[in-house]
Parts: structure tokens; sequence; C-alpha cells
């Protein structure tokens, strides 16, 4: 046969099954010739061979896991004039559209899903869901995760943080949106509805034993209740003692054993008081202290409410401000730590005051 006659020949199969070239972006189907560490190989037929690199080969459900020689498979074309001869193809770009309908799917089902920590920074930490980066801002963590810091450090915050890289979170869903390629987790909101059942078992009046797990500003976190299934409750400052309390560090550290009375369960949240299980001081009050009865205390606080006067164990009085206007030159030595005799005005058990000025 001439060459002229071969190529007639060759045109003519030409003509009658065209070969299409893929361009960047087409879906193509092809089957498995070989699965490598970190390629994949699909013969695509007349077309030629094409090869899935690297970060192409996820496609955010582990489907390359799956695949063996002589399986079906679809990618995107990503290159068509690789060095190699290659048909670059992604399984990742084909199976996008899957990827945020699925994360859809979860987020409106309530789903929660296994996720490994993969790094962290000032604002909580990075995760990844069918491939795509989420976040789960430090707000988003549980109670026995959440880096109670003193006094807010973020260095410190960020470095009880990367203590959960490689850790397995197990979250919620709570913001997608795929063209703001943008998706926020919650370990808080995945464990809502079974810490809900556990809060919603205890009422108002009960005592329970635990450990302190926070100090803040306002107050003091506890975590009680038995094991796989503890939960936290807060006492306010103003239920730490009934003493005032300026500085709740004062008082309590993590991990001291404490008991404390539920005052209120709403909202999802248990509400604690220490100070209900302690002798209220001033039951007794009224009969030992009385209206003009001249008293030994000595100044503990100043503010824009007057001058705090210790009297006796955990009782203080109050020289209000309306009494030092009535003669400012007579209050000038009274500053922290000072000690005189007083005058008692008034005495209200019932709301724990005693008004006070110097006899």
């Amino acid at each position: 046969m001439s060459t002229s006659t071969t190529k007639s020949t060759m045109e003519a199969l030409l003509q009658e099954h065209p070969v299409q070239v893929p361009v960047v972006g087409e879906d193509i189907q092809g089957t498995v010739l070989e699965l490598g560490t970190n390629a994949l190989y699909i013969d695509l037929g007349p077309i030629g061979t094409g090869i899935v690199l690297g970060e192409e080969l996820n496609d955010g459900f582990g489907t390359v896991k799956t695949l063996a020689k002589g399986d079906e498979v679809t990618a995107t074309v990503i290159s068509v004039n690789t060095e190699d001869g290659y048909i670059e193809l992604s399984l990742r770009a084909a199976a996008e559209d899957a990827v945020w309908e699925d994360l859809y799917a979860k987020k409106e089902a309530s789903e929660s899903v296994d996720v490994k920590i993969l790094d962290a920074n000032k604002g909580g930490l990075l995760v990844k869901i069918n491939g795509i980066g989420g976040f789960l801002p430090v707000s988003q963590l549980a109670y026995d995760h959440y880096p109670r810091v003193d006094g807010g450090d973020k260095s410190k915050i960020l470095s009880r943080l990367q203590d959960y890289i490689g850790d397995t979170f197990n979250v919620a869903i709570i913001t997608v949106d795929r063209e703001e390629h943008k998706l926020i987790v919650s370990e808080k909101v995945a464990r809502k509805a079974e810490e809900l059942d556990i809060i919603n078992s205890y009422e108002k009046g009960d005592i329970v034993e635990g450990e302190v797990t926070g100090v803040v500003d306002f107050g003091v976190f506890i975590k009680f209740g038995s094991d796989g299934q503890k939960i936290e409750g807060l006492v306010h400052i103003s239920e730490l003692s009934w003493q005032l309390v300026e500085n709740p560090r004062d008082l309590y550290k993590e991990g001291d054993k404490v008991k404390a009375q539920v005052i209120d369960v709403s909202n999802g949240k248990i509400s604690l008081s220490i100070k209900n299980l302690l002798e209220d001081p001033w039951q007794t009050i009224a009969k030992k202290f009385k209206p003009e009865q001249v008293v030994e205390g000595e100044v503990v606080k100043t503010n824009h409410f007057g001058i705090f006067v210790q009297l006796e164990g955990e009782i203080r009085g109050l020289i209000h401000n309306s009494e030092i206007e009535k003669d400012k030159a007579k209050y000038v030595t009274l500053t922290e730590g000072a000690k005189g005799e007083f005058k008692i005005l008034s005495v209200e058990a019932d709301d724990h005051r005693i008004s006070l000025a110097l006899a």
C-alpha cells in the first residue's frame, strides 16, 4: 500500500471517527491505568493518557483510595500540553460541585463530623471537610477545649490552641458559602443537643461538686457531673462570697475542688452559687449592730460610691458620698488601711447594707 493510500485511509477514519481535543475545564471520563504514590494515570482512549498529581488527587471524598486498575473515573482537564505529553487532570475540580453540595446538606441536617486540627492561630483552629479549608473560632470551642487564660494573654491563648494540632474534634457546620469559599464550624453546636439533655437534668437547689476550670474577672467556671457527662457552670462574682469580691483570683485557682448550688437552669446554661452553701453572716447582724452604735473598723476600699469599711469578718459598711459631702475635710485622712471609730447610721440586713459615718 502506498504512502498516499495510507494517508487517505487515515483521513477517512478521522473523518468517520473524529478525535475531539479536550479543552481546559472540560470533564472527561477514562479508565484507571496505574495508581502511584502521588500520581494517577488514566486511559483517555484515542485522545491520549491523563495524569492526576498531588493535591489534584484529593476530591474531598477520598475517591482515590477506592480506585483500582480498570475502574472508570471522571476528571477535569487542567492542562493539555504537559512536557511529558500527558493531559493533566484533576479529581478535585471534577468533584467541586458535589463537595459544596455535601457541605450545604450537612449544615441543613445539623450533621456533626469529625475533623482533624491542622493548625492554629490566635482566633481559632484550622480544619478541612471534604478537602475544603474551614475555621473553628475560639468562641465555638466546647468548654473543655476553651483556652481560659488570665488577662486574655493572646500568646498564651495561641500556645494552648497549638496543643490541639493533630487532635480530632467533633464539629457542626454553622456557615458555608461557596462564593466566598467560607466554611465555619462549631464544636459547641455539635455538643449542644447532648449537653442540653445533661443540663436539663439538673434543677434549682441541686448541690454539685466539681473542679474549677477557669477563673475570670466576672467569676469562676466549675466542671461537674459524672464521668462522660461532665458539664460546666458559672459562679458569678456576686455568688462567690457574702463579702464583696473584687478579684475572683484572690479566692480560687484552676484545679480547686469546690461545692456549689444550682441557682438557675435556662437557655442551655447552669448558674451556680458558692455563697449559698456558706453561712450568711448578715442573718445575725441586726442583733449585733444597732443605729447610733460606735464601732471600730478599717478602710478597705474607696470608689465612686464612697468609702468601704471592714467591721468584722465579712461584714463591711459604707460611708456614702452623700455623707462625705457634708464635711469633706473630716474624711480626707480615710485612705485604704486607715483605722478608726465609726458611727452606724442604719442597718439593713436583708439588703446586706450598713451605712456609716465617722464617729
